[in-house]
């Protein structure tokens, strides 16, 4: 049994308790479907509790499994992981995730009892017709006038890149996108992450998950940013020989934006789970909340043997994520080996796994223009290209962009 499996019958059996009213209605799972014995006696608890008492009564829980108490389930019904929209929904996907972990041990274990010659051929393909035919029957409501004028309108739920207004006009970022930014090492792919943060933390709420650069460089360079000022004059002590004043009036004016648009930035989390804690334990329901995670090969989790599994999954749960927490999400992606020596880049080299491609809604590479780095290769302020890729709900195409590294700032060319 994986970590996994055992959060997503935590999940499942969080979702009963707290949103009752909604989920009892569609339970379908059987406790033995569960597979630790501890959560199969629990939501034996719940279904005997909400029967005879319309309600989960934890104090009575004890009388229907004396194994079953306050203390053992305190974890189990919090909702720090728990999705905050779209419960229905969530918990018909969490009931599927289950049943098919559930028939796979079955499975397994029918074939081993094969091999090993204690059941018969025939006894194996009666119960293995049985198992398959045991599905979670997914409700399906004809389509309403308001659901359709919804969603076939994404006006309200444009993301505008101010700063970028080529870019915005093909890109077409609207909420709930998993956009993914692939670039080589040292090309700029953090720095304009945190040009996008800039541009939209007035307007959204901002949380950004750093994952390799200290608390000072980080800080320096959003500062620098919002400032426009360079970033040796950010730290008091390199303004000695420039107009201090001035320096100090705009850096001090950058922090209280900063202050005041309240991003977070999280420089512990780097396990898929740990994410998803933060995210619980910040969201803000009023604003349309954008993730920015520096990066995406950094992030672990707990299934997957190999980096390509482990990216396979995490990519698979990103996209998930969205769709939990009503958010949208930006992040940087290493590109692999042989993109240092190609001549184009293409979709295919998103490191470690193809199922970055297939997860994200929208892919920007970022690399240095050819002719630009031929006649200026010591340049400070290079000229790049953020070519589009992959775009669901826009246009494919290049826009061209100044990367001003003094002052971390990239800027559009007309």
């Amino acid at each position: 049994m994986t970590q996994q499996e055992i959060e997503n019958e935590k999940i499942l059996l969080g979702l009963l308790f707290n949103y009752q009213d909604v989920c009892f209605d569609i339970l379908q799972i059987k406790p033995f479907y569960l597979q630790k014995q501890l959560h199969q006696h629990i939501l034996d608890s719940f279904i005997k509790s909400y029967e005879n008492d319309k309600t989960i009564t934890l104090g009575k829980l004890s009388n229907y499994n004396k194994d079953v108490t306050i203390d053992t389930i305190c974890d189990i019904i919090d909702d720090e992981y728990l999705p905050v929209t779209q419960i229905r929904q969530h918990f018909m996907n969490y009931q599927c995730l289950i049943l098919d972990s559930y028939k796979k041990v079955v499975i397994n274990d029918l074939t081993k009892k094969l091999n090993a010659g204690t059941i018969m051929m025939d006894d194996y393909l009666k119960k293995m017709a049985k198992i398959k035919e045991i599905k979670i029957k997914t409700e399906t409501l004809p389509l309403t006038k308001e659901e359709i004028e919804e969603n076939i309108s994404s006006k309200e739920k444009s993301i505008h890149l101010k700063s970028f207004k080529h870019l915005d006009d093909l890109l077409h970022l609207v909420q709930g996108d998993f956009l993914m930014i692939g670039a080589s090492t040292g090309v700029g792919k953090s720095g304009l992450l945190l040009n996008f943060m800039n541009d939209l933390m007035e307007n959204y709420q901002c949380i950004y998950f750093n994952m390799e650069m200290s608390k000072t460089t980080i800080y320096k360079r959003i500062l620098s940013i919002k400032s426009g000022i360079p970033l040796e004059q950010i730290e008091p002590s390199g303004r000695e020989y420039y107009d201090k004043e001035y320096i100090t009036e705009n850096v001090n004016k950058a922090i209280a934006e900063i202050v005041k648009n309240r991003i977070v930035v999280e420089h512990k989390a780097t396990d898929i789970e740990e994410i998803k804690k933060v995210l619980q334990s910040t969201k803000n329901d009023e604003k349309h909340t954008i993730v920015f995670l520096d990066h995406i090969g950094l992030i672990r989790c707990s299934t997957g043997k190999s980096q390509y599994e482990q990216m396979t999954e995490i990519a698979k749960q990103l996209r998930q994520l969205c769709l939990d927490f009503d958010c949208t999400i930006i992040s940087a992606c290493q590109l692999n080996r042989a993109s240092y020596n190609a001549e184009e880049l293409s979709l295919s080299m998103l490191k470690d796994s193809g199922e970055l491609e297939n997860s994200s809604s929208k892919v920007i590479l970022l690399y240095r223009d050819k002719r630009d780095k031929e006649v200026n290769p010591e340049t400070k302020s290079p000229k790049m290209n953020l070519e589009i890729v992959k775009n669901r709900d826009g246009i494919l195409g290049n826009v061209t962009c100044i990367y001003h590294k003094e002052k971390q700032v990239f800027e559009e060319v007309n």
